[in-house]
Formats: structure tokens, sequence, C-alpha cells
């Protein structure tokens, strides 16, 4: 994997900020660099509407005050500018999982994470939704 496919631009969105750190410094122990950090759902779906903000994968929590991580998922799949914008949904066991996994599928979320969750699981999913080949020994 080349070092420029890590130019991508990765939105992460969580109200708590322990998991939001913790998604990050996963990310940058990945060789990523172009991350923003959102607290506020509400201000992450200013972002997705701001057609000049490049995005290239959100990582969402699901779980969030308005508008929730499915809420984000809409708008991201219903703009024609962020067609190709990739997204990995965040959630807690605690939940009904089984329907959340089915009703984020079905709005086309690519790839769905129960917390807590390990550096290895973000990677792994995070190539699967980028279209990338994980090496065996990363």
């Amino acid at each position: 994997m080349s070092t420029e496919n890590f130019n991508i631009r990765i939105m992460v969105v969580d109200d708590d900020a322990m998991v939001r750190e913790i998604v990050v410094e996963y990310l940058k122990a990945f060789g990523f660099t172009n991350i923003l950090e959102v607290r506020q759902s509400a201000r992450a779906l200013k972002h997705i509407q701001d057609v000049k903000e490049e995005m290239d994968l959100v990582i969402s929590d699901w779980e969030m005050p308005d508008p929730c991580g499915v809420d984000l998922l809409r708008a991201i799949k219903k703009n024609p500018h962020r067609e190709k914008v990739k997204f990995i949904m965040i959630t807690s066991q605690k939940s009904m999982e089984r329907v959340k996994i089915a009703q984020a599928a079905s709005l086309g979320c690519d790839a769905y994470i129960v917390k807590p969750f390990r550096s290895k699981i973000l990677k792994e999913k995070i190539y699967q939704v980028l279209g990338w080949e994980l090496q065996k020994a990363g």
C-alpha cells in the first residue's frame, strides 16, 4: 500500500471523547494523517452538506444526540456529491445489534463495528470498504 493512499480524508464522529480519541489514535497508527474529528453530530452533518469539503470515509457512532449516526448515513447516501463516500458505523453491544445491522445495511452502510473493538478489526473494515488488500503481516 503506497503512502499516497493514506491521504484520504476521514471524518470520525463520536460524542464520546474517549472513543473518538481511540479511533483517531488507531487511524494514525495505521498511517492515516488527513483526519477530521467531530464531537457533535450536527457539526458533522454540516461537513457532509458542504460540497466543498473533501471526504472519503466517515466512521461514526450510532448512538448520538440528534442527528444520530443513521441520520448522518442517510445524509451521505442521498447527497449526489457524496456517492463515493464510504461509511463505517460503530455501536455498543448493549443495543439490538441484529436489528441495527439490518437497518444500517438497508441504508447503504459499508461496514459495521461493535464496541469494544480492537485496532485490527477497525483496520480490516477500513481496508475492506476502501477495496484495499490487507497484507497478512499487517
